[in-house]
């Protein structure tokens, strides 16, 4: 088992003309993988989504234990798309959430979870990827288990592989985390409200607070000195196939404070996958650090992740999946602990109700096959949220377009 899920490079787009993919190349993706697609396709629903692209439309409908692509539209789901977000759609370089949290999903009747459950069936026919049934995901290790920095790498990339997260306990001093924390309120003044290193939210008392300072290795030296150290930049190698971190000062480090009794803003965000906004077949699986500068419980912000989601096709947000037969677990953790996750890992942070929590993140992720290619495409597809986008509430309901 490996954690590197990629079968896509950004060099190898395939141009998408929709008339083509609709009435040649999606049915017969669509009979060739049907295999991957009806065993789940009784635990979904699936009513008709009609997908319209510059004036043309297709509807896509479930027929005697197939797909169906039928011209023109049908009553059911109707979603409109540019030929550009089509494209984006199709190579994996988007997808109904990144519509939808950028306020791009143009679907006036609603119906939201309809098109997921489509976007399901779409993923598994372009990428010959099976969708989640119940009993897909079995575990060769109990789900939940901390691990002590004498711990092999061996031991912990088995479970990681296996299950998804890493939890390390006492990687760090609560000296050093103390010597961090300081470090907050001196680089807090560097960051201003439009800078796009830095995430604000408003509380229920009205005050608008710093939560997310990205860069934070820019005003931090005990920051820099821990995540040079052997003891973090072993993380990166546990998983066996050459993780990197960025090294350009000023893009390393993100410093989160999450206060208490947030309403606006991005702080505590709920279940996701990293790649919930695309190009999971590019990129997947990097590798998520939280080191835990405060600690954090039920109380406090802690962590929870959905152990084997990142071995099933499945949402990627905004909720975990109806009917899903995977488990969530809470990821407690005292100062110095350190939390991993891989970018499928379904995951959310609570809201802290009596403390609030500091944590730093940080990434590692695999090596571009076509590096330049890559951020070509990362550049383009940032430029067109950066219009659009709107900070994500952690409120429930925060992806509630019309259903």
């Amino acid at each position: 088992m490996s954690v590197d899920l990629r079968t896509r490079v950004d060099s190898e787009q395939i141009p998408i003309d929709a008339g083509c993919l609709f009435r040649d190349t999606l049915p017969a993706l669509l009979d060739a993988h049907q295999h991957l697609i009806a065993p789940a396709a009784a635990e979904l629903t699936l009513p008709d989504l009609c997908i319209e692209t510059d004036g043309e439309a297709w509807t896509l409908a479930w027929r005697h234990d197939r797909v169906a692509v039928i011209a023109g539209a049908n009553s059911g789901a109707h979603v409109r798309l540019t030929a550009e977000q089509l494209s984006d759609l199709v190579n994996d370089q988007s997808t109904p959430i990144a519509l939808m949290t950028n306020k791009l999903l143009d679907m006036p009747a609603g119906g939201l979870p309809d098109f997921l459950n489509w976007w399901l069936v779409l993923r598994a026919a372009l990428d010959a990827r099976r969708i989640h049934t119940r009993g897909d995901v079995t575990f060769e290790h109990e789900i939940q288990r901390s691990f002590l920095p004498e711990d092999s790498d061996e031991e912990m990339r088995a479970f990681l592989q296996d299950i998804g997260y890493l939890h390390i306990k006492r990687l760090f001093t609560e000296e050093e985390m103390t010597d961090i924390e300081a470090d907050f309120p001196k680089a807090a003044p560097h960051y201003v409200k439009g800078d796009p290193l830095a995430w604000f939210a408003s509380t229920n008392d009205g005050v608008e607070h710093l939560v997310r300072m990205e860069g934070f290795d820019r005003y931090s030296n005990a920051t820099v000195e821990l995540i040079d150290d052997d003891r973090f930049q072993r993380i990166g190698r546990i998983p066996g196939i050459n993780h990197v971190q960025a090294k350009r000062p000023g893009a390393r480090v993100g410093a989160l404070t999450k206060p208490i009794g947030v309403v606006k803003g991005i702080s505590d965000v709920p279940w996701h996958k990293d790649c919930s906004l695309g190009r999971h077949s590019y990129e997947c699986c990097s590798l998520t650090v939280g080191i835990s500068i405060n600690g954090a419980d039920a109380d406090s912000g802690q962590l929870r992740v959905l152990p084997g989601s990142h071995r099933a096709l499945v949402w990627p947000a905004p909720c975990i999946q109806p009917g899903l037969d995977l488990q969530p677990i809470d990821l407690p953790t005292q100062r110095g602990d350190v939390t991993v996750h891989l970018s499928c890992t379904q995951h959310m942070s609570q809201p802290p109700v009596s403390r609030e929590r500091k944590v730093l993140y940080i990434s590692f992720a695999q090596q571009a096959a076509d590096r330049d290619a890559a951020e070509i495409n990362r550049r383009r597809l940032n430029a067109v949220r950066s219009k659009t986008h709107t900070s994500i509430s952690q409120k429930p309901g925060y992806l509630n377009h019309p259903v």
